[in-house]
């Protein structure tokens, strides 16, 4: 009978030193893979968005970009209180659609989004800075 010869290959071993320092940059790893995942799902949330809070008649700045609007509420006599709400669509998605029948508008700002669609029709706010 035939004996098949051993297999070659490299013969590594590791000294208890290296497989403790292996597993320890393991563990290290895995801390920060569970820490990055625990952070994006229970970590601090942009709280300045009011969108979703608006009522019509009320006052409010944009505080982030024209593109992803993040809008403030504040008092309408606030000279930084540039927009003051004339509807608030809580069924709207097209902004031209919701707010085409509103006298006045200057702008408008829609969300959408996992279950919050709205769209905010404004104007000018024409109050600020008066007391």
């Amino acid at each position: 009978m035939s004996q098949l010869p051993p297999l070659g290959g490299p013969s590594v071993s590791y000294s208890p030193a290296q497989i403790r320092r292996n597993r320890l940059i393991l563990l290290g790893l895995v801390i920060a893979v569970v820490g990055m995942v625990a952070f994006s799902v229970w970590g601090p949330r942009d709280a300045k968005d009011q969108s979703a809070s608006l009522k019509v008649g009320d006052c409010f700045r944009n505080v982030g970009t024209d593109d992803h609007a993040k809008t403030e509420k504040l008092d309408c006599t606030d000279p930084d209180a540039r927009y003051k709400v004339l509807k608030m669509d809580e069924n709207g998605v097209v902004d031209t659609f919701s707010c085409s029948d509103t006298p006045g508008t200057t702008g408008s700002l829609t969300q959408s989004g996992t279950g919050d669609w709205f769209v905010v029709c404004f104007k000018d706010n024409d109050e600020a800075g008066k007391k």
